[in-house]
């Protein structure tokens, strides 16, 4: 129970920017595990909207183009050897988001009142959310926040246009 808690502690600081993914083991077993709360979270996230099939579909092309994504900018930028450490801080940061996100996405879905409090929220954990993995790609890289903040915004374009793509696919 405490290394759970030692892992929560440490994704939780870098969701505070206060840490690095160089902080984290690189073991991959940490990053299956976090892969798979990754998944696990935005799958229950997309139940809410899709039907099983649908949803398992969308969320294992989503987490497979997480790992192409990054992976592909590490190798590119010839810092292989930070991709388990990189894809663990990724993930692991989108979990202690999602588990922050949850209830709003619940919310937003089977609440039929006044929408603006949940969706603000909601669109402020998104934003910080780009602020995080424009963290972790600045340090993981050694490039400028700035240039970092453009690979992040094409990264995140690139996800939703695909999976955006997806969903008449997947009705």
């Amino acid at each position: 129970m405490r290394t759970l808690y030692t892992l929560w502690i440490s994704f939780f600081d870098i969701c505070r920017l206060h840490s690095k993914p160089q902080d984290l083991p690189t073991s991959n077993v940490l990053l299956g595990f976090t892969l798979f709360f990754y998944a696990a979270i935005g799958g229950a996230s997309l139940l809410m909207q899709f039907p099983v099939i649908d949803a398992l579909l969308l969320t294992i092309v989503d987490t497979g183009l997480l790992i192409i994504l990054i992976s592909s900018l590490l190798y590119i930028a010839h810092f292989s050897s930070r991709i388990t450490q990189t894809l663990t801080a990724v993930a692991g940061t989108n979990v202690v988001l999602g588990i922050f996100s949850f209830p709003l996405v619940f919310w937003l879905a089977f609440y039929e009142g006044d929408m603006t409090l949940p969706a603000l929220l909601l669109l402020s954990l998104i934003a910080w959310g780009f602020v995080i993995y424009t963290h972790i790609l600045h340090h993981a890289l050694e490039i400028e926040f700035f240039l970092c903040s453009l690979l992040t915004l094409v990264v995140y374009l690139l996800t939703y246009s695909i999976l955006i793509i997806m969903i008449p696919l997947a009705k």
